[in-house]
């Protein structure tokens, strides 16, 4: 792993870089020495890293690009946004809208929980003029335990 503060005193990381133990900042963990030669390979060196680290990364949005459009991705930890409950569509086409169930459906699935909590975890993968792939990290907060941790704890 390498260290993002190397050239800076320990004596300044100390004060500048105060972290709550309720939130880790793995920026440094997903920050690539080099671009990648495709989308894939960016996509697999990313879920490779989260996956030894035990985060579960998804992809949150994602554009192949085009003429005159160069693509990009945006990975996003899988418990990042909330919980958006049941919708029942009404409607055909591009005219259709979803309405929220009401608990009282028959339909309605009872509450299981979630595993959404509003993680802020958020990297973009652009392709850029010279056709490699750059990986930013946008954040690099999680505010949850690992993966492995929730799975031992029985959390939901």
């Amino acid at each position: 792993m390498e260290d993002c503060n190397a050239s800076v005193p320990k004596e300044v990381v100390l004060e500048v870089m105060p972290l709550s133990s309720n939130f880790s900042d793995y920026k440094c963990v997903f920050t690539p020495s080099k671009p990648f030669p495709s989308r894939e390979a960016a996509i697999s060196w990313l879920q490779m890293i989260g996956g030894e680290n035990k985060f579960v990364l998804v992809t949150k949005r994602s554009d192949a690009g085009g003429i005159k459009r160069r693509g990009r991705v945006k990975i996003a930890c899988e418990r990042s946004g909330t919980y958006r409950g049941l919708a029942q569509r009404v409607g055909k086409g591009k005219a259709a809208k979803f309405l929220k169930k009401s608990r009282n459906d028959e339909k309605a699935r009872s509450h299981t929980g979630t595993k959404k909590c509003g993680c802020p975890f958020q990297i973009n993968v652009k392709e850029n003029a010279d056709s490699l792939w750059y990986v930013t990290v946008i954040c690099g907060k999680h505010n949850h335990d690992t993966a492995e941790d929730w799975i031992r704890g029985g959390g939901s």
